[in-house]
């Protein structure tokens, strides 16, 4: 059975949701579809490449992946199918594949074959119109070359990457969670390599920390915390609270990790 993944900005109030999926199994009523969120907050491209980044992979191959975000609808931006050696990504040209750029091998193709979308489409609702019947189509075989042309001038998103400046790791805040858990664009991987065998200090707002919890519960209630998440991102986080609401923190808030002796 094929399986479709949705992720979107256009929340759960109306119908759009619904509508795209009544438009996929119309054309294969056998498809299994999986709603990954949502809740983006509107028109934040970064944030769905993030989410879509940590869950795409965690899927049968095969999977089609679909992200709807897509604040230049009815514009000259491009509709795409992304092929990787494992899945497909359905998605506008306009960055919000930015993360699968720099992880899979990929052939992009512009959707240009109208054949396969709806037969009137709209300017303002390209996720029912094109990126649903195009998912619809590709779960029952069709290729990607009968669907659209071939390129390579896809749009890049601009992605802000940790540094190290002045003998210091200085990174991010890139998405807050549910639980107002603080996630940084600072690997574990690149965290390690920066601080090697020494002990190390990662600053927050006015919060200093100088170890790395193993879970939530591992300091007093209401403390906050250094974690690496599910992602295996370094996260700030506060037990049995809220980081975002207790520092008053937002994306983009800075973070700086020193050396220290140990």
């Amino acid at each position: 059975m094929s399986i479709i993944t949705l992720i979107t900005d256009f929340g759960l109030e109306d119908t759009y949701v619904g509508i795209m999926k009544g438009v996929i199994l119309n054309i294969n009523p056998h498809v299994q579809i999986v709603d990954l969120t949502h809740k983006i907050r509107p028109q934040s491209i970064k944030q769905a490449s993030f989410l879509l980044k940590t869950a795409y992979s965690f899927f049968p191959k095969g999977t089609i992946h679909v992200a709807v975000v897509d604040p230049g609808v009815g514009s000259e931006r491009r509709p795409l199918l992304v092929k990787t050696p494992s899945y497909f990504f359905i998605a506008p040209d306009n960055g919000v594949l930015e993360l699968i750029y720099q992880t899979e091998p990929v052939e992009v193709f512009h959707l240009n074959n109208p054949k396969y979308f709806l037969p009137k489409i709209s300017f303002t609702f390209h996720g029912r119109d094109v990126f649903a019947p195009i998912a619809g189509y590709l779960s029952l075989g069709k290729r990607c070359e009968e669907m659209g042309k071939k390129i390579y001038d896809f749009q890049r998103l601009e992605w802000p990457l940790p540094k190290v400046k002045d003998y210091v790791l200085k990174g991010e805040v890139i998405y807050i969670d549910h639980f107002g858990n603080l996630i940084s664009n600072i690997s574990r991987q690149k965290f390690q390599e920066f601080v090697k065998n020494y002990g190390f200090s990662i600053k927050i707002k006015n919060v200093v920390l100088k170890t790395i919890a193993s879970h939530y519960l591992a300091v007093p209630p209401k403390e906050i915390l250094a974690i690496w998440g599910s992602s295996e991102h370094l996260e700030i986080a506060q037990s049995m609270g809220s980081a975002k609401e207790t520092l008053k923190a937002n994306i983009g808030e800075k973070i700086e990790i020193k050396k220290e002796a140990k």
